[in-house]
């Protein structure tokens, strides 16, 4: 096995090719957790992973509370299932507070606050009610607690790793938020003996094959945390060694995905960020193109093969959406036809006319 072979590995298990999954809930609890930070791009992220999915339609899974937005693994949103998203917010909790609790100081929020804030945020949503961010912010000041729309976002924050809270379905473009355990039944919840273990099986066996590393980063845990993941489910895995880097995965492997496979994929998609060395999937000559600015924000990509060979942006309108695309270098006219298929799927997935540039 080769680094491209490798990376044709993770287009089936991620299910970006000959995907065998039926629901947006199904995938997600497959996936263990999916970055959500572009809400956008995060509904395109499921999307490309299932057959016959909408915008809309992932839009109602997510009113349906079939999956569930929250800030999960690095502190950062993420796509749950609901099964897990109570045990792993757990999980993450105390990493995530301390990472956090400078933001908190430098805010003039206190414990104190914190707690009052929990109260206000219980009191205002229990019943079923769904708030947005500036909503809850006006509770607060009503309640005395004066910050910044950063601090508001902050004690938001703390309350979802506290399983308090997590997004509910918006009104109109606002995003709203909702009592945990009020969204998610308690009969659908899950409690694993080992959430380590059970984190370190679900990434292998969905992003495999990976290597500790990739594990560590993707949940936001340390080395030694991870090594002990790996131990946990090691007779479940097998490793295959490529250039002398020890990578894992599920003890069934599929056949790897063609090299004419074609994927358009958003900028925070797992394929890109569910690893810490991205050199597997792009020519360290073009790296520089995934960034498109300077506080983390990522294009979108352009997939052959399990290759990045170019970057795409979307302009939507009424009735289109423009969908432009940047190739890192001269390009087979195949490609460019499978890339415009796959435009088209996308377009479709929005309901609009794909405009290709």
């Amino acid at each position: 096995m080769n680094l491209k072979t490798l990376a044709q590995y993770r287009l089936v298990n991620q299910q970006l090719t000959s995907p065998s999954l039926k629901t947006a809930g199904e995938l997600v609890y497959w996936m263990g957790a999916m970055q959500a930070q572009d809400y956008a791009g995060a509904k395109w992220s499921v999307g490309a992973r299932l057959n016959g999915i909408t915008d809309s339609g992932v839009d109602e899974a997510v009113v349906k509370g079939e999956i569930i937005r929250t800030w999960a693994l690095r502190g950062t949103w993420h796509w749950v299932a609901p099964a897990d998203v109570h045990w792993m917010v757990g999980f993450v909790c105390a990493r995530i507070q301390q990472k956090y609790a400078k933001n908190l100081r430098d805010e003039g929020l206190e414990k104190s606050h914190i707690k009052k804030a929990n109260n206000i945020l219980v009191k205002s949503l229990q019943g079923g009610q769904c708030l947005t961010r500036e909503e809850l912010a006006e509770q607060f000041g009503k309640k005395g607690i004066k910050t910044s729309n950063y601090g508001v976002g902050h004690l938001l924050l703390q309350a979802s790793m506290e399983g308090l809270i997590c997004m509910g379905p918006r009104k109109g473009k606002q995003f709203t938020h909702v009592l945990l355990d009020e969204w998610v039944p308690e009969t659908v919840r899950t409690n694993p003996a080992e959430p380590l273990a059970e984190l370190a099986g679900r990434y292998f066996k969905s992003h495999g094959p990976a290597t500790v590393r990739d594990f560590m980063w993707w949940a936001g845990i340390t080395l030694t945390e991870a090594r002990r993941g790996v131990d946990m489910v090691q007779d479940k895995l097998l490793s295959v060694a490529v250039n002398g880097e020890t990578y894992w995965h599920a003890a069934e492997l599929p056949e790897p995905a063609g090299k004419s496979t074609v994927c358009m994929l958003p900028g925070f998609d797992e394929f890109l960020l569910g690893y810490s060395d991205r050199s597997v999937i792009i020519n360290q000559a073009h790296a520089h193109r995934l960034a498109m600015t300077a506080n983390g924000q990522f294009s979108a990509t352009i997939v052959a093969g399990g290759q990045v060979e170019g970057v795409w942006k979307r302009t939507l309108g009424t009735a289109a959406v423009k969908i432009e695309r940047d190739y890192f270098e001269k390009t087979s006219k195949k490609l460019v036809g499978a890339v415009d298929k796959a435009a088209r799927a996308y377009g479709k997935f929005l309901g609009l006319k794909p405009v290709l540039g």
